[in-house]
């Protein structure tokens, strides 16, 4: 029997206090994110305020089949790791290197998403686990 994957479609809202972020990305009070997952398809849309009230916004659609696509200087890819999906991009310049991972996970039940991310750049790094609360 075939295990079925998690499916991690709902709207979800930031558990700040569940949170644990690095030094640039803790000023963030509030977030919302949208995902629509119908398999192999998963779209996120995601609304971000700091305690400043400026929202920092972005939305990106990806396919879980791990092959990667190129556009310019950019590399993204998504695919499964187990029950997690692992979504990852990268540019790179002569002069600016990106890259970047986002692992998402249900837990509790399907009640939490668990957003663990990571950051490499030629400016800043950051390691944040995110924790988002299903509306």
């Amino acid at each position: 029997m075939t295990h079925k994957k998690p499916d991690f479609s709902g709207a979800w809202a930031l558990d700040r206090a569940a949170c644990t972020l690095s030094p640039g990305a803790d000023g963030m009070e509030s977030a919302v994110v949208h995902i629509e997952h119908v398999e192999p398809a998963f779209r996120v849309k995601a609304r971000f305020v700091g305690a400043d009230g400026k929202a920092f916004e972005f939305s990106f659609e990806r396919v879980s089949d791990g092959r990667g696509s190129v556009t310019g200087d950019d590399t993204s890819s998504l695919r499964w790791d187990g029950d997690a999906l692992i979504v990852t991009d990268e540019t790179r310049r002569q002069d600016f290197e990106f890259r970047m991972s986002w692992r998402y996970e249900l837990v509790d039940g399907g009640r939490r998403l668990k957003a663990t991310e990571w950051i490499r750049a030629t400016n800043h790094n950051q390691d944040n686990v995110w924790v988002f609360n299903r509306r």
